[in-house]
């Protein structure tokens, strides 16, 4: 009589961690948790870390370096990689401080073309001419009509809010 008196609560915990039990998955790629000590060692720790997204059986990994510089000596370079089943397609590098963002005109905006996985670097670094955030955003776009675009971002999705990738954005400081 007491087990069933207890199943209500039993069946409820089960029902309430249903969905964290739902929104798992799995993947190639493993997590690692750990304690940060300051804010600094754990942005340190995911700074070089590629910002990755994956749809239709390839997979899109980018990176961008430096993360932190100064006006006249900062020159940030771009590199994307892509794995599984590339079709041919072209790569769009960009990297846009939030105001040009906003006004739909990045700072600086060169292609690549891509016929299968591989590593590809932006053409030419862009060396910012003010201080700010500098994000890069890398977009695949296919030449096959109704095949899937993927970008990957350092811009955050609305004005104010934290980048979704902040791995994927220059700080850059007055000389």
């Amino acid at each position: 009589m007491r087990s069933i008196r207890n199943f209500p609560l039993v069946a409820a915990v089960a029902l309430l961690a249903l969905p964290v039990i739902a929104g798992c998955s799995s993947s190639d790629s493993s997590t690692t948790t750990t304690k940060p000590a300051s804010s600094s060692s754990t942005t340190a720790s995911t700074a070089n870390l590629p910002a990755t997204g994956s749809v239709n059986g390839f997979t899109l990994a980018v990176t961008s370096a430096p993360h932190t510089g100064k006006v006249g000596s900062t020159s940030i370079t771009v590199t994307a990689v892509l794995k599984g089943d590339v079709k041919a397609a072209t790569l769009d590098f960009s990297i846009s401080s939030s105001s040009s963002a906003a006004k739909g005109k990045p700072a600086t905006d060169q292609t690549v073309k891509v016929t299968g996985p591989g590593t590809f670097k932006m053409p030419k670094a862009y060396s910012p001419t003010k201080a700010g955030h500098w994000a890069a955003t890398v977009t695949y776009k296919p030449n096959e009509a109704g095949s899937s675009t993927l970008s990957v971002s350092g811009l955050p999705p609305v004005e104010g809010s934290s980048p979704p990738f902040p791995q994927l954005v220059t700080v850059v400081t007055e000389g």
